[in-house]
């Protein structure tokens, strides 16, 4: 089993409540920069679901978002919009920290009392919030 030195975890509580923060902020340029590009587009795409329903324009700037820049920044714009509108605030408590490899952690947390999981991975010798990494490997 590996341990997890306290710089680490200081690393990961920091970016999820950055996470969560950037969320409620609609800041989506610091989001990206904390997670990996998958997860990002995964966590566009369920921000813009609702809306993807009312509005067949942004579900097709939203399917497309993925592979062109343009559609990418328009999505962005509309969800950081939606966001800020939205500005919930949550609270969150840390439970642990598991380790799953060398470069894989998975932080256990409540948000509003609601048990949660999220996972990093270290990419370039940096932590980022990585929903694949929750995957087993072979």
């Amino acid at each position: 089993m590996y341990n997890i030195n306290i710089e680490t975890k200081e690393t990961l509580t920091k970016a999820l409540l950055a996470y969560y923060q950037t969320l409620s902020d609609g800041d989506l340029t610091t989001l990206a920069a904390l997670m990996t590009k998958d997860s990002y587009i995964t966590l566009l795409t369920a921000l813009g679901f609702k809306r993807s329903f009312k509005d067949p324009e942004f579900r097709e700037l939203l399917k497309t978002s993925s592979n062109s820049d343009a559609a990418l920044s328009i999505v962005e714009a509309v969800l950081s919009d939606d966001l800020k509108q939205e500005k919930q605030q949550h609270r969150i408590e840390l439970l642990s920290f598991e380790p799953k490899g060398r470069d894989r952690i998975t932080v256990n947390y409540q948000e509003d009392g609601h048990l949660k999981k999220v996972y990093f991975a270290k990419h370039n010798e940096q932590w980022h919030i990585d929903y694949n990494a929750g995957r087993k490997t072979a």
